[in-house]
């Protein structure tokens, strides 16, 4: 008699262990096949590694120094952003360390998917090699933004690593999005953990800055509000 509880997931063979695709485990550890300990570890930056396991392949010279500049650039994020705002309350809060990680985390993880939203057409633009009209969220808006792109430049042409779409009147962040783009990161899946990877250890740092249980030093004040009970 057939079990009555049987269903599609008792009716195919399931695999008895678990696959491992980008990190080999063992007594030396690989990443993408290159070994850990005794070759990424002696011969190569901590920002080669993070290439390697987003693209599967080690990174030029060119492409990591690019790389390492798009991330220090990316790295400030400021305490009226959500995220850095998010993790301070966990800190406000006594919250555990792990707590005020995963509230940055979290928090960084939707502000880059709500970055890559709002630069979609771009990130077409420049899957299609940089031409044509330059999307208009993508625009440079204001001087201060412009000097923050030009000094991105300047940066990226020590690295010899030509960018697609850094050349036209684009602003901080689109330019940002086209290094980590001319360097393999293309995905959105791919942009948005280095996007978090990149904020995280400023974000996290800022909230462990300020006192446990520090109720005093936020601004709780709220304007004057007098209750009154419906009639």
């Amino acid at each position: 008699m057939k079990d009555e509880y049987t269903g599609p997931f008792d009716e195919v063979p399931w695999p008895t262990q678990l696959l491992a695709r980008v990190v080999t485990p063992g007594p030396s550890p690989r990443v993408h096949g290159y070994d850990v300990e005794s070759d990424l570890a002696r011969h190569h930056r901590f920002v080669d590694v993070v290439l390697l396991s987003l693209v599967g392949e080690l990174p030029s010279a060119a492409e990591g120094a690019a790389f390492d500049v798009a991330l220090t650039f990316l790295a400030p994020l400021a305490v009226t952003e959500a995220p850095t705002h998010a993790a301070v309350l966990a800190r406000t809060c006594a919250g555990k360390t792990s707590s005020i990680v995963a509230t940055a985390a979290i928090g960084l993880g939707e502000l880059a998917r709500h970055t890559l939203e709002a630069h979609a057409s771009f990130l077409t633009f420049l899957e299609g090699g940089a031409r044509g009209p330059l999307p208009e969220e993508a625009q440079a808006i204001g001087d201060d933004d412009r000097a923050s792109t030009a000094r991105l430049r300047l940066v990226i042409a020590k690295a010899s690593l030509t960018v697609p779409g850094l050349e036209a009147d684009v602003g901080r962040v689109a330019g940002l999005l086209a290094v980590l783009h001319a360097c393999g990161i293309r995905r959105a899946e791919q942009l948005e953990v280095a996007l978090t990877l990149a904020r995280l250890t400023t974000t996290t740092a800022e909230a462990l800055a300020a006192k446990p249980a520090g109720f005093r030093e936020y601004p709780l004040g709220l304007p004057p509000f007098r209750y009154e009970e419906d009639r």
